[in-house]
């Protein structure tokens, strides 16, 4: 029978045996070294996170982390710093009460439990050195601090983060493992933040136009969002997530609050710089696409893959509003000046103003047919959004269009204002990043740091099915006729294995399609596309090679 109702755990953890007889033992037990986190880890990996990790763990308890354990699940608390026994991560796996961890199976070895009622027992300390119970986060890996000389890009690549500040010619973007700095007045690039920690995908400056905010990681790996002071351009923090890519950040007015969220489809609020979890937020349904603090910090807000748009009260984590009316997902947010309307963007087109005082949609507008990818918002009234049909354009807060900008070399993915609002920064699929002004008139291209030497592309081997060629071999017209029907053969032959290779990228699209966190399957996608391309460059010449030839004949 159960002792404890618990939804908590369905966990595989650890317990310890009984407490140790008092005596000369308890003296030297002072003088141990405590257990840390770092000691437990391992075993919380083996034995329970098969059940308690990933997006949607067992009784929402994670154990993968340090903040993740501290914040509990929905049953409260894990673990309570120095009593195993009200611990139910402890009592659970020591099969003290029900339900006995892991389920179905033997208790745990006994070293193991020790280990963990151990650190339970020490106060839960993360990591040598550190006090015990903290809650800190932070990377432990030596990072460069301040601006460094910008690494050249291999190729010109998507630019699936752009940040303009507030009230200065700055804008970043990202680059190789950096976050490429430009002062936007003269076009000069600054140099590069190192982000050793992988890829970036989101970039903000913070409303006073003191910090960037520069998130992003390795998909399917670990995650970090960081904070740089504009002008030193050093490091004020570094939070770490353990379980995948940041997708979206912002920072909170005063600095104190980072809010993000990413494939996890959880939003995490977090205080800086000590990385301690205040909420963990699990409403969403699909990945975290776009978040952001409200100007005042009194809510936070989050959009994901599936459409779904939530509100909370940042200080409590409390449910505020769920805002309805997106068929599809909401790419970005932009709150205005006042904290009083929220703005989101939606590849379902549309535009949507949300009046947060009667949680009710004010206004609503078709601004890009195929896919709306992002809006900003600019103090003085103005919204600016990006579309995948290559147009950018600004709007009053009504839906009025103002100036309709581009079009664009490919998709637009990200745009932001310049501060005195006549000029719209953007970057779009291609890796183009430019400035255009409101006012009409050619945009003023940003340099991207490309390396001049160009890509390898990796051969892939691609089926050619036996075509005859039996009329470019076998005598009999002018040499002019034959070369005509060779020209005829080998355009048949690279149509055939164009169509091998789109039907290849096809299917790898759809296998990563349903395992997006398959970093190799997308890799194999995007060189089968690019290997398209190669193929398909091949095509145009052969029919225009052939289309001389017949020329020549007439």
């Amino acid at each position: 029978m159960t002792t404890r109702p618990l939804a908590l755990f369905a966990l595989a953890l650890l317990v310890a045996p009984a407490a140790p007889a008092p005596g000369a033992a308890d003296d030297k037990k002072s003088d141990a070294p405590k257990v840390t986190f770092e000691t437990v880890r391992p075993i919380l990996a083996k034995r329970c996170a098969k059940c308690h990790t990933g997006e949607r763990p067992r009784g929402e308890l994670d154990v993968t982390t340090f903040g993740a354990i501290m914040q509990g699940g929905v049953s409260g608390k894990a673990v309570v710093a120095g009593k195993p026994a009200d611990s139910p991560l402890y009592t659970l796996t020591a099969h003290l009460e029900d339900p006995k961890m892991p389920p179905n199976s033997p208790k745990i070895p006994q070293t193991e439990l020790d280990a963990l009622r151990k650190w339970i027992e020490d106060g839960l300390v993360e990591k040598a050195g550190t006090a015990a119970a903290a809650t800190s986060v932070a990377p432990t890996t030596k990072v460069p601090d301040g601006i460094t000389k910008a690494d050249p890009l291999p190729r010109a690549t998507p630019v699936t983060a752009l940040a303009v500040a507030p009230a200065s010619p700055l804008a970043a973007v990202p680059g190789k493992k950096q976050v490429l700095v430009y002062d936007l007045a003269t076009g000069k690039l600054l140099g590069g933040l190192p982000f050793p920690e992988g890829e970036v995908h989101a970039l903000r400056f913070s409303r006073d136009g003191k910090l960037l905010l520069a998130a992003g990681g390795v998909g399917g790996q670990s995650g970090a969002v960081v904070g740089f002071e504009v002008g030193t351009w050093k490091r004020r923090f570094a939070v770490a997530d353990d379980t995948d890519a940041v997708l979206a950040a912002d920072v909170s007015a005063d600095g104190t609050r980072v809010v993000f969220g990413g494939p996890g489809r959880v939003v995490k609020v977090v205080s800086v710089p000590d990385g301690k979890v205040l909420h963990t937020l699990r409403k969403p349904t699909d990945w975290v696409l776009s978040v952001g603090f409200s100007p005042e910090g009194l809510l936070v807000a989050a959009g994901d893959r599936f459409g779904g748009l939530y509100v909370w009260e940042a200080k409590s984590g409390k449910e505020f509003a769920v805002l309805r009316g997106h068929t599809k997902a909401v790419t970005a947010l932009a709150w205005r000046a006042d904290s009083d309307a929220l703005a989101s963007a939606s590849e379902d087109g549309t535009v949507r103003v949300w009046d947060l005082h009667t949680v009710a949609e004010s206004a609503k507008w078709e601004a890009h047919p195929e896919g709306a990818l992002d809006v900003a918002w600019h103090a003085a009234g103005a919204l600016a959004t990006a579309g995948r049909d290559g147009q950018l354009r600004v709007w009053d807060q009504k839906g009025k269009k103002v100036a309709d900008l581009g079009p664009a070399g490919d998709a637009v993915l990200r745009v932001g204002f310049t501060p005195d609002a006549k000029g719209v920064a953007a970057g779009d699929w291609s890796g183009r990043v430019a400035v255009w002004p409101v006012a009409g008139g050619e945009p003023v291209p940003v340099a991207l740091p490309v390396s001049a030497k160009a890509a390898t592309l990796a051969l892939i081997p691609v089926p050619t099915p036996a075509l005859p060629i039996a009329a470019a071999v076998r005598p009999g017209p002018a040499p002019l006729a034959v070369g005509a029907a060779a020209l005829q053969a080998e355009l048949a032959r690279k149509r055939a294995a164009l169509k091998a290779v789109e039907d290849a990228a096809e299917k790898l699209k759809d296998e990563a399609a349903h395992d997006p966190k398959n970093a190799a399957l997308a890799k194999a996608y995007l060189q089968l596309c690019e290997a398209a391309l190669v193929v398909k460059a091949e095509v145009v010449e052969a029919e225009a090679a052939l289309a001389a030839t017949k020329e020549v004949r007439k």
